[in-house]
């Protein structure tokens, strides 16, 4: 295989990720822009891509990101207020914004904590005001604690349902002063049974121009996703450096892997598996068969 295919494969090559995410190189990006955005480290990235030359990336190529897990917080006295985890990028006057208090109140619950050195991971007290009283009940919905980072937004993708919709079940509720503790009414969007049927693409720069393949779902009353995938005219996996395809879903920060097995004598590989799949991964996921990847496509196209 020439230099430049044996590059090329490299670069598309999904590298095993126990613990993190797939994410794909764009232009500007560094391991350092990397690390800030996701809350992790330069050395974390290296250690979970060995290989990798960090001077070296290139657009369209496959990393690991790890996932930081924070230190659990010990325990500390905060009365009427809420022990916060450090986060990347925090400063006592964005956190003081985004709970609703001020930096001389911070600094008061903190003494010997200096504003100007923040570790991440430390723990502080956020003297923050009593929470607005839950919700009585919630029709329809489950009730949620709010967490830290949390907004209405982020919530409704996270549930499959609508920032109006959360504010109807709320009333009274302050979307810009959400407090963490705080306990909401989240409606759930119903189930939408449905069957379709996506056209696999190939990768124009993949190794398998001429490959084709199909994804298959159906989504039950109980939310249950059957799915059924299929790739063909692909070359054997063995060629590029792989046991087997397999189908990578994505969508938002989450993903699952479906291992694809070939019918003997047919060049056809194959996979099911059943999953309980929230709407936004209808709307924004997409799917790519691994090595390669030889094949793509988005989930919205899924009719």
């Amino acid at each position: 295989m020439p230099d430049e295919e044996k590059e090329e494969v490299q670069t598309r090559q999904a590298p095993p990720c126990p613990g993190g995410f797939l994410y794909e190189i764009k232009a500007g990006d560094t391991f350092y822009a990397l690390a800030r955005r996701y809350g992790t480290t330069v050395e974390a990235i290296m250690s979970a891509n060995p290989g990798v030359d960090p001077r070296k990336l290139q657009i369209g190529q496959l990393v690991c990101i790890p996932v930081v897990m924070p230190p659990a917080p010990p325990p500390m006295v905060c009365p009427g207020g809420t022990p916060y985890v450090i986060q990347a990028g925090d400063t006592f006057y964005r956190i003081a914004l985004r709970y609703g208090t001020t930096v001389d109140a911070l600094i008061r619950a903190n003494p010997g904590v200096d504003p100007r050195n923040l570790q991440i991971g430390q723990v502080i007290c956020v003297p923050v005001p009593i929470p607005i009283p839950p919700p009585a009940v919630c029709p329809g919905g489950v009730f949620y604690v709010i967490r830290a980072g949390d907004t209405l937004y982020t919530i409704a993708l996270r549930f499959g349902t609508t920032v109006d919709a959360i504010l109807a079940a709320n009333p009274g509720i302050d979307p810009y002063r959400l407090r963490v503790g705080q306990t909401i009414c989240v409606p759930l969007a119903p189930v939408v049974p449905r069957t379709c049927v996506m056209a696999l693409s190939p990768s124009v720069t993949g190794p398998a121009p001429t490959a084709g393949g199909a994804v298959w779902m159906r989504t039950d009353v109980t939310g249950q996703t059957q799915i059924l995938v299929e790739a063909t005219n692909v070359p054997p996996p063995a060629q590029l450096g792989a046991n087997w395809y397999t189908a990578l879903f994505s969508w938002e920060r989450t993903s699952f892997e479906v291992p694809l097995v070939e019918a003997p004598g047919t060049g056809v590989w194959a996979a099911t598996t059943v999953q309980s799949l929230p709407a936004q991964f209808f709307a924004v996921g997409s799917v790519n068969v691994y090595p390669g990847p030889v094949l793509g496509g988005l989930v919205a196209n899924c009719r």
